[in-house]
């Protein structure tokens, strides 16, 4: 018997609650599963969780305007007031190119509004690479407004925080400590 029918079972006994359990637990096992999104959208509709299930089936190919989903949609949309909330919300388990069209559809245009906001957001589980040459000696300086001044260590003549120095400090002993071992192993190897 698979999850699904067990969360069919646990909803006819009424236990919406354990349904629902079992099937977040099976999402990230099988985080794109049509039928497993379907039916915790359903449980959540049941548990009286609208905003749930809109989250969910934000991630599949259900239709914006199926009038159930168009509600729950709304009723994500109010609980959750900013785009980035909305994002934050959302049971992504995968990268994003392996939802359904319309899914990717909904994430490009949620991607859109948060950057209108000037936010950044990026699906939890989508990849990000660095560009050729690896890590950009830019990326550990502050833009303007980001920072607040008293986190800026002024003592240098660049402008870095603390933390970016923090991180530049860790990667350049993280070489060295490489470097060495490769060293070692090749002179006692």
């Amino acid at each position: 018997m698979d999850v699904i029918d067990r969360a069919q079972e646990d909803l006819a006994r009424g236990d919406s609650i354990a349904a629902r359990d079992r099937l977040v637990g099976a999402l990230v096992r099988n985080p794109t599963s049509p039928g497993i999104l379907e039916l915790l959208a359903y449980t959540h509709l049941v548990l009286g969780d609208r905003a749930a299930a809109g989250a969910v089936w934000f991630l599949t190919d259900k239709s914006d305007d199926d009038p159930t989903a168009s509600a729950a949609f709304a009723a994500l949309e109010k609980q959750y007031r900013s785009p980035l909330m909305i994002a934050r919300a959302l049971p992504i388990h995968a990268p994003s190119d392996w939802y359904p069209t319309r899914a990717r559809i909904r994430l490009e245009r949620l991607g859109a509004a948060i950057e209108a906001n000037g936010q950044h957001w990026v699906p939890p589980r989508d990849v990000v690479y660095f560009d050729e040459d690896g890590l950009n000696s830019d990326d550990f300086y502050g833009r303007d407004g980001d920072q607040d001044d008293s986190e800026y260590d002024r003592a240098g003549s660049s402008y870095r925080t603390v933390r970016q120095r923090a991180i530049a400090a860790t990667i350049v002993i993280a070489i060295a400590a490489t470097s060495a071992s490769v060293v070692l192993a090749l002179v006692f190897g």
